[in-house]
């Protein structure tokens, strides 16, 4: 009896022990895949942010050139998805797409171990422009000034060069240095790249590259100045309306601004001025953009907006904006338009016999 008790209690001692011992595992298997998950979150919430933005609107034309007549629509401009990765220090991974056209915007890595200096390659914004570099997210007109967005390649509004963003792959260096004043700012910011002067998401079709470069200068803490300059050849994607070079053939393409922002508490001001050659025909715009915010709900806009595609034909189009902005809440916001849209009378070239014309446009933007 002694015996068999003493056995009995041997094995039930041995079946806790095992028990326990398999507790201690599962436990300790939970416990590592824990850290482990905690681990990545913590990595992801530190290094990693993600971000984005959509924008839909309506726009009335008395007269839209695309359909010889009055014409309405409604839009969706874009649906941005941001990534940005910063997985070790100086180094980080940025990541842009339009998911309302499945389009890559922005891929590139960039290297900055000082304010002076950072190494970029990728896919990104060229340096040409005050206005061509900040996002349509901020921007106070909704359909952008026509200068910027002809001289800069962002629309497709110039057929030759196609639409792209204003974006291209290349490799850039930049950064901004010299502190001054009581709020530490940079006296100098400067970009300079090698791009393939081609519209984003585009092969190389001519074995040249495009040299773009910017230069800022802030020497007061409400005022800064910016010129650029673009030295490159394009491959035409279509026959220049001017007759100058046909669909496929390389031509010049250079261009120049000087432009200046302002920032005196609720007023902002920004205007450029600009230039273009493409082969032998001369372009030029300007834009002046005034911004007034009587309350922090609420901005009123007004600009002029100037484009002429050849100087020699007087082919210009000049844009009078006033218009109204609702900050909802952060990136967030509502936007309607009035534009009176005069076009030369005296134009030899696309506008010739194109009358005048007034265009009711609005926009709302919903991001996080």
């Amino acid at each position: 009896m002694h015996l068999k008790a003493t056995v009995i209690s041997l094995i039930l001692t041995a079946a806790a022990c095992l028990s326990s011992s398999a507790a201690t595992d599962t436990l300790g298997t939970y416990n590592a895949n824990e850290s482990k998950y905690s681990g990545i979150l913590r990595f992801l919430s530190e290094n990693v942010s993600v971000s984005g933005y959509a924008q839909i609107g309506y726009q009335y034309d008395t007269y839209d050139m695309a359909h010889d007549g009055a014409f309405n629509k409604f839009n969706l401009y874009r649906a941005m998805i941001i990534a940005d990765i910063r997985p070790v220090r100086h180094l980080d991974l940025y990541f842009m797409a339009d998911l309302s056209k499945f389009r890559l915007h922005e891929l590139f890595v960039r290297y900055r171990p000082v304010d002076a200096f950072y190494i970029r390659l990728g896919q990104y914004k060229t340096p040409f422009s005050i206005e061509s570099n900040m996002s349509p997210s901020v921007l106070e007109i909704i359909k952008g000034a026509q200068a910027v967005q002809y001289l800069a390649g962002i629309d497709g509004s110039d057929i030759c060069f196609g639409g792209g963003a204003g974006r291209d792959l290349g490799l850039e260096a930049g950064g901004a240095f010299l502190k001054i004043g009581k709020d530490g700012r940079h006296l100098f910011e400067y970009r300079i790249g090698v791009f393939s002067g081609e519209p984003y998401n585009t092969a190389e079709t001519n074995n040249r590259k495009d040299v773009v470069a910017s230069l800022a200068l802030r020497p007061v803490s409400f005022l800064k100045l910016h010129g650029s300059v673009y030295i490159g050849e394009g491959t035409a994607k279509a026959d220049s309306p001017y007759g100058c070079f046909r669909e496929g053939e390389t031509y010049r393409r250079n261009r120049w601004s000087a432009g200046a922002e302002l920032k005196a508490g609720p007023v902002y001001l920004r205007s450029e001025y600009m230039e273009g050659l493409d082969a032998d025909v001369r372009s030029r715009g300007a834009y002046a953009t005034l911004v007034g915010s009587p309350a922090r709900f609420l901005d009123i806009v007004a600009s002029v907006d100037w484009l002429d595609r050849n100087v020699a034909l007087s082919d210009w189009q000049c844009n009078y904006i006033f218009g109204l902005q609702w900050n909802i809440y952060r990136k967030c916001r509502l936007q309607a338009q009035y534009v009176y849209q005069q076009r030369s009378s005296k134009s030899e070239g696309i506008y010739s016999g194109i009358p005048s014309s007034h265009m009711l446009i609005t926009q709302l933007q919903v991001g996080f």
